[in-house]
């Protein structure tokens, strides 16, 4: 691209950007004067790409579907394997906290609904993450019981917002996965299973979306 196609992109990415740290910080009374300032535009400019706070929260969450189904996906083609024959589900864990933004959901989900693209990438990261378990049930290191819904709840409860700075985060987040994975591994040798009725995709879909589309 080049010229205004690539300045627009640039701008839609500020925006996209601060947008997503503003959301993370204040929830859904984000001012979008403070979305601006920080993308350095103006308001006006921020409702031209996204005419209402629905469509720009839609597509914050777009991009961050986008993202971690590429990183389930890429997990499951490299875990499990003769070279890499290690723990899937711990490597998918480790990635999402070093790698990924924190959850937006828990503050802004149940505030809008799905869209067609929001559903069929929800249906690629089912598939994505079915594929990661997969690899640790073949390896004795996760229990049949334990799904996708039960890996992305697992991603929410390891990554709750911290007053610290992401380095010390991470490696509190990190060390409690360590906890957390060796309660998944037990479950698995035992046969035993967690108190309470498992959570499937569909109740995970139902906590992140303010409509039942899913």
């Amino acid at each position: 691209m080049r010229g205004r196609a690539r300045e627009a992109q640039s701008n839609d990415g500020a925006i996209l950007r601060a947008a997503r740290e503003v959301f993370s910080e204040w929830g859904w009374g984000a001012p979008m004067s403070e979305v601006a300032a920080r993308a350095n535009t103006g308001v006006a400019s921020i409702y031209r790409r996204y005419p209402s706070k629905t469509e720009l929260v839609n597509a914050i969450r777009v991009i961050a579907l986008e993202k971690i189904c590429e990183l389930a996906e890429d997990c499951a083609a490299t875990a499990g394997t003769n070279d890499n024959p290690a723990s899937a589900v711990e490597h998918f864990l480790r990635r999402h906290i070093s790698e990924a933004n924190g959850p937006l959901m828990p503050l802004l989900g149940r505030r809008v609904g799905s869209t067609d693209e929001i559903d069929a990438l929800s249906d690629r990261l089912e598939v994505a993450l079915a594929a990661v378990i997969a690899i640790d049930r073949r390896l004795g290191l996760a229990p049949d019981h334990y799904g996708p819904g039960d890996l992305m709840l697992t991603v929410t409860h390891l990554r709750p917002a911290l007053t610290l700075d992401r380095e010390r985060a991470n490696e509190i987040h990190l060390r409690e996965l360590d906890y957390v994975l060796a309660g998944i591994r037990a479950f698995a040798a035992s046969g035993a299973e967690p108190s309470g009725r498992a959570s499937d995709w569909d109740e995970w879909l139902r906590m992140n979306n303010a409509d039942e589309r899913a």
